[in-house]
């Protein structure tokens, strides 16, 4: 059985748009509505590009748990004053809910897995 990851916006980026490894498509993928939007925001064929990345993977949006959780996240980052992109916590909040690893080149989410064990995340 393949491992269940959710791939961060860097590695949609590196896999579309640098020719980068794309071994990691190898297991069961998914992919966050905020790395959509992050994804196709500066791209022309916006539309087109966020209709790939739908056919792709399986989109995780938002739910009442990812938001309470996100929000958890947020209120640690702050007690402990580290600064954390605000859709990474998104991000890091939707792989701790639906309980998958997330992939990233975002060293930020060091960060969150500190305050978080049971985040799992492979920063490549």
């Amino acid at each position: 059985m393949a491992e269940k990851v959710l791939l961060d916006t860097s590695i949609l980026i590196d896999i579309f748009d640098r020719d980068g490894d794309s071994q990691i498509l190898e297991s069961e993928c998914y992919i966050s509505v905020v790395s959509i939007y992050e994804y196709i925001r500066y791209k022309r064929n916006s539309e087109e590009q966020k209709l790939l990345l739908e056919g792709a993977f399986e989109t995780i949006n938002f739910s009442n748990p990812i938001i309470l959780k996100a929000s958890e996240i947020f209120v640690k980052l702050k007690k402990t004053g580290k600064a954390v992109n605000e859709n990474d916590v998104y991000i890091a909040a939707s792989a701790m809910v639906n309980k998958l690893k997330l992939f990233t080149k975002d060293a930020d989410f060091k960060e969150i897995k500190k305050l978080f064990p049971e985040f799992k995340v492979s920063v490549i």
